[in-house]
């Protein structure tokens, strides 16, 4: 079976969309902890670090999830195409840390935070792939410069199925 650039980038662009929409939900509602305190109305119990950080992470994987889209329908510079990996690498940095400069401050978590968790494990895993990928292509690019074809990934065929 084989896997192709664009297939690779679309499943990267989706997990860090599906990383997008975690993150913004858990930036914009109420319940990062269980007695109903947000990032908005935390009377005293979160920092407003936490609120910059993840914004800023927001902003980062926003960016790179526009950029992976831009990259698969190839409208983007080849020799640009390690900016969304540094984008859903920083965005990723900046969710790990807003969450963990929360924690600093409450004892107890909600819903909100656990979403914003979860977008950090689909943007670090989004980033994993998008550095997978990178990474066969430059050695593909480099092995054969002549070949005109789009590079792919071979994975193995189960046997005895």
């Amino acid at each position: 079976m084989k896997l192709s650039e664009s297939t690779i980038l679309a499943i990267t662009a989706g997990i860090a969309g599906v990383a997008t929409l975690f993150t913004l939900i858990g930036l914009t509602t109420p319940k990062w902890l269980r007695n109903g305190y947000g990032l908005w109305n935390c009377n005293n119990v979160c920092s407003p670090s936490t609120a910059t950080l993840t914004i800023l992470s927001l902003l980062c994987l926003v960016a790179s999830f526009i950029l992976l889209i831009i990259l698969l329908i190839r409208a983007f510079p080849r020799k640009f195409r390690y900016i969304p990996l540094c984008l859903l690498i920083i965005g990723t940095l900046f969710l790990l840390i807003s969450t963990a400069s929360y924690l600093r401050h409450a004892k107890i978590i909600g819903y909100s935070y656990e979403l914003v968790v979860t977008g950090h494990a689909f943007a670090y895993f989004a980033s994993i792939i998008l550095a997978f990928w990178f990474g066969t292509t430059i050695n593909e690019k480099s092995a054969a410069r002549s070949i005109t074809q789009p590079p792919t990934i071979t994975l193995p065929t189960s046997r005895g199925l």
